[in-house]
């Protein structure tokens, strides 16, 4: 569902992925509470049953939310790893040339003298270094690998990346420019860097 490599895909695949686990998580909450309620309404009562349902709608909103919490800790373990694992900025001093090693934005380019930030593989043991090239906005506008002979190291991240991803539903401040940007150029991103480099909303 998320790994489509146009970006208009992306928002939607993205988007669509959070709103069928919303509509699950609302879903499983009414099935129960209904589902509770017909069963003990047959055996003990109307009354009975209504008071059933809403105790099985609390019990199933509380697996709900521990279940959002669960998720919510296995996203802060990852963005923490890859916080310490990807620390560099490089230059980009030749394309790369693996086409499979490469997601961008639609007609977005990967040029010589763009900063690239460490970032996690696309391809596991492809023995290439990862980068993300972002706009001043921090949005992506390519993710790929390259060989060594292809970028030079310029320093460590003064911030990770990861740390701008906010989910596309939350409004709130613009964060302070990307001190190492692409080129200066109009471009296509795929959105923010999420920790599992699932790209969002696609912009001019």
């Amino acid at each position: 569902m998320f790994a489509r490599t146009k970006s208009s895909g992306n928002r939607r695949s993205f988007s669509l992925g959070y709103t069928i686990i919303e509509v699950m998580a609302v879903i499983f909450i009414i099935a129960v509470s209904v589902e509770t309620a017909k069963f003990v309404s047959l055996r003990y009562g109307k009354t009975a049953g209504i008071g059933a349902g809403l105790f099985g709608g609390m019990v199933s909103s509380a697996i709900v939310v521990l279940f959002y919490c669960w998720i919510g800790r296995q996203n802060q373990r990852r963005l923490q790893d890859v916080r310490e694992r990807y620390t560099s900025i490089y230059r980009v001093t030749s394309p790369p040339t693996d086409e499979k090693s490469i997601k961008r934005a639609e007609g977005a380019e990967i040029r010589v003298g763009d900063y690239g930030w460490e970032a996690g593989p696309l391809l596991k043991k492809s023995g290439l270094i990862y980068l993300q090239g972002l706009r001043v906005d921090w949005r992506v506008v390519w993710h790929a690998g390259f060989r060594p002979d292809q970028i030079e190291k310029v320093t460590q991240k003064p911030c990770s990346q990861y740390d701008r991803w906010i989910p596309y539903w939350v409004k709130g401040p613009a964060p302070p420019p990307c001190p190492f940007p692409i080129l200066e150029r109009k471009t296509p991103a795929m959105g923010l860097p999420h920790n599992r480099h699932l790209y969002g909303i696609s912009r001019p």
